[in-house]
């Protein structure tokens, strides 16, 4: 049976907040168990079942309306398409999407002291507002680290908003996950130098309890700049084009350096991670030239947000950016 009346404590909203996360926080407001604050929704979730369906019961037992859960909670958002405002450009609640704890300032300043878990694009890594850093290696609220000690960090947050805006996020996204994947290679091929600066880099993060900040967490926000101005270069179809294009691949390494993504970059054999990178692009170019439609590419590029239903640009993906000889 439907919950008719709300529980005696709510819980404020917080942005993006996974469904799981707001329970969590709700059944501990009311001295409940998760399990038994399920049962009192009355909704036996399976398989198959829409997460909506918790919707309707959640409003009754938390006293906000279904709209305002949705403005709040990405899964309630029924469609990937939608003109309605709050809903756009919002987290879509898939895999390629992290789940890792919200800025705990922000959350703090919206009156909650617990947890709050949410869906994080790929874009969402500095809090610019209390510069902590909410990326990769940020599991628990504690080991968000400030990263004032790095003005590198937080500039490099603002250059991958204007990389969005630029080149589209879809395509940002792609190249962020792959910059980080070159970056962490070239570490284990080449290591980085000079090794005093890299290490007073690695060094000046630590953890509000003031131990030293786990490896994978300092490799993340301490090389942070680097990987996001590599994503720029993996992102851009002008650099995409030259990588491509015949006698074009010294150019685009030599890019490497002048950007300051790795100093003195040298490809030294064949098995370097960036070439790989260009290697693989070649051969997503053929499979869609060989089929005759460049929208099986869709299969590659996931989109992360909700789109507008109206106005949409005609195609969401680039033209093939060589002639068919080239390939």
């Amino acid at each position: 049976m439907a919950p008719n009346r709300q529980l005696p404590r709510t819980v404020p909203l917080f942005r993006d907040e996974t469904v799981d996360s707001f329970l969590a926080r709700l059944a501990a407001a009311n001295h409940l168990d998760i399990d038994e604050l399920r049962a009192l929704l009355s909704v036996r979730m399976l398989k198959k079942t829409p997460i909506t369906e918790l919707r309707p019961p959640l409003a009754t037992l938390s006293s906000f309306t279904e709209h305002q859960l949705t403005l709040a909670l990405p899964e309630f958002i029924a469609t990937r398409n939608t003109d309605t405002p709050g809903l756009i450009d919002r987290p879509l609640p898939e895999g390629h999407n992290a789940q890792r704890p919200a800025c705990r300032l922000c959350a703090h300043r919206a009156g909650i002291t617990s947890p709050v878990i949410c869906w994080m694009t790929h874009d969402r890594n500095v809090c610019l507002r209390h510069l902590l850093w909410i990326g990769d290696g940020c599991q628990r609220p504690e080991e968000q680290v400030n990263v004032t000690p790095l003005p590198g960090t937080v500039l490099a947050q603002r250059h991958h908003r204007n990389l969005i805006a630029r080149h589209g996020r879809r395509w940002v996204g792609l190249a962020f996950h792959s910059a980080k994947e070159i970056f962490l290679g070239w570490k284990e091929r080449y290591g980085f130098h000079p090794e005093e600066a890299i290490t007073r880099r690695l060094t000046a993060l630590s953890y509000p309890s003031g131990k030293s900040v786990a490896d994978d967490l300092a490799l993340a926000a301490g090389f942070h700049r680097e990987i996001v101005r590599l994503s720029g270069l993996l992102a851009s179809d002008h650099w995409e084009r030259v990588a491509l294009r015949k006698g074009g691949l010294a150019r685009f390494l030599d890019e490497v350096s002048h950007r300051n993504i790795l100093g003195g970059y040298e490809l030294e054999d064949r098995s370097d991670p960036l070439l790989q990178w260009i290697r693989d692009r070649a051969g997503n170019y053929n499979m869609a030239l060989h089929f005759n439609r460049w929208e099986i590419l869709t299969i590659l590029f996931h989109e992360e947000t909700t789109r507008r239903l109206t106005k949409r640009p005609a195609k969401d993906l680039r033209t093939c950016p060589l002639p068919l000889p080239y390939y």
